[in-house]
């Protein structure tokens, strides 16, 4: 509790955010859109609303739990992480180095969706310090990951 706490003292919401990639993903993606209440945990409410607003024609699950999450979208699944628009993996220490190994052989058009219920602050650290990636977008409960070039490097906490 003292961490989302901490999270929420240092993090911001739309007005704080620079970028339009950013702050036209969390006003018309996250904010924008009806919160479904049969959906309980946040996580889950995030990469639903995440998946509805980035409209990605294939998506690749690292955890086969996120499959009752999305069967409400019309994304199809993918088993190639190549080819895949968004890619969806769950934080835990046993998958830390997978997690690496998949933002290192993202494309520069690839999205990367991080859930979790609580991931260490040295991971979120780490991602931020990777001179590979572009932009993190921290919301405690989760994170996006992107390596795009025509962004410049920002890291942003937002509350959602």
């Amino acid at each position: 509790m003292f961490s989302y706490l901490q999270f929420l003292v240092k993090s911001t919401n739309q007005h704080g955010v620079h970028s339009p990639f950013v702050y036209n993903y969390i006003t018309k993606g996250l904010y924008q859109q009806k919160k479904d209440f049969s959906i309980l945990h946040k996580s889950n409410q995030w990469l639903l609303q995440s998946i509805q607003y980035f409209k990605p024609n294939t998506l690749y699950l690292s955890d086969k739990s996120f499959l009752d999450n999305i069967k409400q979208t019309s994304t199809e699944i993918t088993v190639e992480l190549q080819t895949a628009d968004l890619i969806l993996d769950r934080y835990t220490v046993e998958n830390h180095t997978r997690i690496l190994l998949t933002i290192n052989s993202m494309s520069n058009s690839q999205l990367l969706l991080i859930a979790t219920y609580n991931y260490p602050k040295a991971f979120i650290n780490e991602l931020r310090q990777n001179p590979d990636i572009t932009l993190v977008v921290d919301f405690y409960y989760g994170c996006l990951i992107s390596k795009r070039i025509e962004q410049p490097k920002q890291n942003f906490s937002i509350r959602y």
